[in-house]
């Protein structure tokens, strides 16, 4: 598989992938009141902080974890030199710079996709305490969002014209391991909110390599579909600048160790 360092695409990444200030904080809020007092945080995959940031401006002790410097470079510009956050380049199916035994929740967001996550999970194990959890979270969109609607459209154009997305790593191991190592695994719904995307800003991610899932299509197969889809988009919606409303939620599954 391609290695996904988000360096190429780091300037778009919050235009594409943000969340609403309020949810930021109601998802801090949230994680907080589960965990201990004054507790010891790692996120892997850590971006450009779209989790991360309100949690190191409460002065929580917060470890981030990526592999793109742009990323890293962005999320240090939003909260400055503060001496509770510990922001450094790692590969996460490596051994992170942590000691053993030193944090009581370890935060995954739409990264375990991206990685071997047996790997990264044997890191996970190893810096977490003693009933330490893993947070283990993602976003959906609702099924009337354009993207969930477009997305396979273009799919189908680029698979039509000979190209291929991106095929993530199989996850369901790594929730079979963390079944073995017995942690106990609660879903949670955190957040709901709506948000707002016309057509032609679903279509431009994909048709613009800003998704991951694309940077292995050749251009001129990506073109072909993106032309397409818009063509597709325009008999379906008519004003592709139009802003459509939707639902989004935020989800962790919440391993207890």
């Amino acid at each position: 598989m391609t290695n996904y360092n988000f360096d190429r695409v780091a300037a778009q990444y919050d235009a594409t992938r943000a969340f609403p200030p309020a949810v930021k904080e109601r998802i801090c809020t949230w994680v907080l009141s589960r965990l201990p007092k004054d507790p010891a945080i790692t996120e892997i995959g850590v971006g450009t902080g779209r989790i991360a940031v309100p949690f190191i401006e409460r002065g929580v002790r917060y470890s981030g974890f990526d592999i793109s410097q742009s990323m890293l470079d962005l999320l240090k510009a939003k909260v400055g030199d503060r001496p509770n956050a510990n922001l450094a380049i790692a590969d996460i199916t490596q051994p992170l710079p942590l000691p053993e035994q030193s944090q009581d929740a370890v935060i995954a967001v739409q990264i375990l996709h991206l990685v071997d996550a047996t790997k990264a999970l044997e890191q996970v194990r190893r810096v977490l305490k003693p009933h330490g959890a893993l947070i283990w979270g993602w976003i959906e969109h609702g099924a009337q969002a354009p993207n969930s609607r477009i997305r396979p459209q273009f799919k189908a154009f680029v698979q039509e014209a000979g190209g291929a997305f991106r095929t993530d790593y199989n996850q369901q191991p790594a929730r079979d391991l963390l079944a073995q190592w017995g942690a106990r695994a609660a879903h949670h719904t955190v957040a709901v909110w709506q948000g707002q995307e016309t057509p032609r800003q679903a279509i431009e991610p994909m048709g613009q390599k800003v998704m991951s899932s694309t940077w292995d299509i050749p251009d001129e197969i990506l073109a072909k579909a993106a032309a397409k889809t818009e063509a597709w988009a325009e008999a379906e919606y008519g004003d592709l600048d139009r802003p459509l409303g939707y639902e989004l939620s935020f989800g962790v599954d919440w391993y207890q160790f």
